[in-house]
């Protein structure tokens, strides 16, 4: 029946199987001792391919009804999308299954290159420093000026593989957090303090507001530096003039740290996908400051990981404010969106 289904494409009636010649597939004495005398099948199509067929059995011979012919026609049609879409399910979970342990295999490489990349560098600043600070013999002012060229060209791409490298261990799920006790002044100080003489070069202020009594908190206190020194680093990078603002609260067992800058914003589409890997805000002066857009999506993760999360307000030509929200105790590292 089903090889006579896969070229009529109709539905097919043997009204009696004991007759003679009606009937020969390998099943007919099986069905007769069971007593079927009647067969109908209805093929299985989708797309006007042939998947299956629906067949059905009954113990008087004759006729099956109009009725029961088009209700199991529409049957066979439903059970035909149901088989394909769960075929489809299933090729997508294999597909996204492959997809991540490719994903996997990528994130791996890209970890060991940054790795392998981060040695002969650092040997390389090594080296320019000791020149510069003359432990060869006495270097002449023209050849310092390259020289110091050659090192922030070499401390900008040692900060560009760091954020491969950070973003690629996340991806590997090797990047986990050290938990410990910290201090988030001491945070803001430190990165207050590292950042000092970039806004003193652009001439703008740098002000820091901290609540009163701010809590003991317990996280990695050196990703939460990394966190807030990329943020206040963007800040910095996209404002020409004003101020950048760094600002922390707590309330209700849980840190606010904001960032405000009298920068360039950000247009309303671009707010959510700046935090997106190898995303920036596209405009004209994102482009001319350059960076690989991972910062943010950096950002990002290492506050889901603590449990927060983070976000933007912004407006064009107004400036813009990142905000993140952590617990103050982070007890367990949480598994990044």
């Amino acid at each position: 029946m089903a090889g006579r289904l896969a070229v009529t494409r109709e539905p097919l009636q043997i009204l009696d199987i004991a007759e003679e010649g009606a009937y020969t597939g390998p099943l007919r004495d099986v069905l007769l001792r069971t007593g079927t005398r009647a067969l109908l099948g209805v093929p299985l199509l989708h797309e006007n391919r042939l998947i299956g067929a629906l067949t059905v059995n009954r113990k008087t011979p004759g006729a099956f009804t109009p009725e029961i012919i088009s209700l199991l026609t529409t049957f066979a049609g439903q059970s035909a999308l149901a088989i394909q879409n769960a075929r489809l399910f299933r090729e997508i979970g294999e597909k996204g299954q492959q997809l991540e342990i490719a994903s996997k295999h990528k994130s791996q490489f890209l970890a060991n290159m940054s790795h392998e990349l981060r040695t002969p560098l650092n040997a390389i600043l090594g080296y320019t420093e000791l020149i510069l600070d003359e432990i060869y013999g006495e270097v002449p002012e023209q050849l310092r000026d390259v020289l110091e060229r050659v090192q922030q060209s070499g401390r900008h791409l040692l900060d560009l593989i760091n954020d491969v490298l950070d973003i690629s261990k996340m991806e590997a799920g090797q990047l986990t957090l050290s938990l410990n006790d910290y201090s988030m002044a001491e945070v803001v100080y430190t990165v207050s303090t590292a950042v000092e003489s970039l806004t003193t070069e652009k001439g703008l202020a740098l002000t820091v507001d901290l609540a009163p009594d701010l809590p003991q908190g317990k996280g990695d206190e050196r990703r939460l530096a990394q966190v807030l020194l990329n943020l206040v680093g963007n800040a910095i990078k996209f404002t020409e003039a004003g101020e950048i603002q760094i600002q922390v609260t707590a309330m209700d067992g849980a840190f606010t740290v904001a960032v405000t800058d009298t920068g360039s914003g950000i247009a309303e589409a671009n707010q959510q996908t700046i935090f997106e890997e190898f995303q920036q805000a596209d405009s004209s002066s994102t482009r001319l400051k350059g960076g690989t857009g991972l910062g943010l999506a950096i950002v990002k993760r290492i506050v889901e990981m603590h449990g927060g999360r983070v976000w933007v307000e912004s407006s064009l030509g107004k400036g813009s404010t990142f905000w993140f929200t952590l617990p103050v105790r982070v007890e367990q590292q949480k598994e990044a969106a």
